[in-house]
């Protein structure tokens, strides 16, 4: 509001108004990303997987900035709404393999509910905070990712 009549009493008066603006704000580099401390995720191996009834299907979350306790992992992995909690990183922080049940749990006394067919969002939080998100795709027995 300032700049508004700062600029008709230049005008007024005959004076060339001189506009400064800041620099619009730059999203971030990769260089930039990779000093705030956040976990990245760069890729899902493999991005789809097909769970199969009884088996536990692995894939890896490729990336940087996990925690590499070996005593106290502090990687909180989510997928959709599973929440795992103290998963290890391996690679010096750089590889998350996760091992994930054809199942999830229901809660209370219910029994664990079958992986419904879809995108599911993956993301890492750590100490330092939340990473990007990615999406898994996951199909259950005899569906198509």
């Amino acid at each position: 509001m300032i700049a508004a009549r700062a600029m008709i009493l230049a005008v007024a008066f005959g004076v060339t108004p001189v506009v400064a603006c800041a620099p619009a704000r730059r999203a971030s580099t990769p260089a930039q990303a990779a000093t705030d401390g956040r976990p990245r995720i760069s890729r899902l191996e493999p991005g789809s997987v097909r769970l199969i009834r009884g088996n536990v299907t692995e894939f890896d979350i490729r990336g940087s900035g996990f925690d590499t306790s070996r005593t106290s992992p502090g990687n909180t992995v989510r997928i959709g709404q599973v929440v795992l909690t103290s998963v290890p990183s391996r690679e010096n922080g750089t590889l998350i393999r996760v091992a994930l049940p054809d199942a999830v749990p229901s809660g209370g006394e219910a029994p664990p509910s079958p992986w419904m067919g879809g995108r599911y969002p993956v993301s890492v939080q750590t100490r330092a905070g939340t990473s990007d998100t990615l999406f898994l795709v996951i199909a259950s027995a005899g569906g198509n990712p």
